[in-house]
């Protein structure tokens, strides 16, 4: 099962590589199509993948690496 662990350090990595924010959206999409995610996981990778529709829906760098801490931390993410 794909965790919110394991997306956080996901998402950390693509951070720190500055990735496009709208890839990062595609790449939580397609996380949540492929994978049998954790059910607290499913909100976040779809709220993520709204990044594509443009930059009205993206997340800053320092959004987008405050939610991968805490999601490595364990910590509810409520987006």
């Amino acid at each position: 099962m794909y965790t919110k662990i394991t997306f956080g350090r996901f998402l950390k990595d693509k951070v720190s590589k500055k990735i496009p924010v709208s890839d990062i959206g595609y790449m939580a999409y397609i996380i949540y199509l492929e994978e049998d995610v954790e059910p607290e996981l499913d909100n976040i990778l779809l709220t993520l993948n709204t990044m594509e529709d443009g930059p009205e829906f993206a997340f800053t760098y320092e959004e987008l690496e405050q939610i991968a801490d805490d999601l490595i931390a364990g910590k509810d993410v409520k987006l």
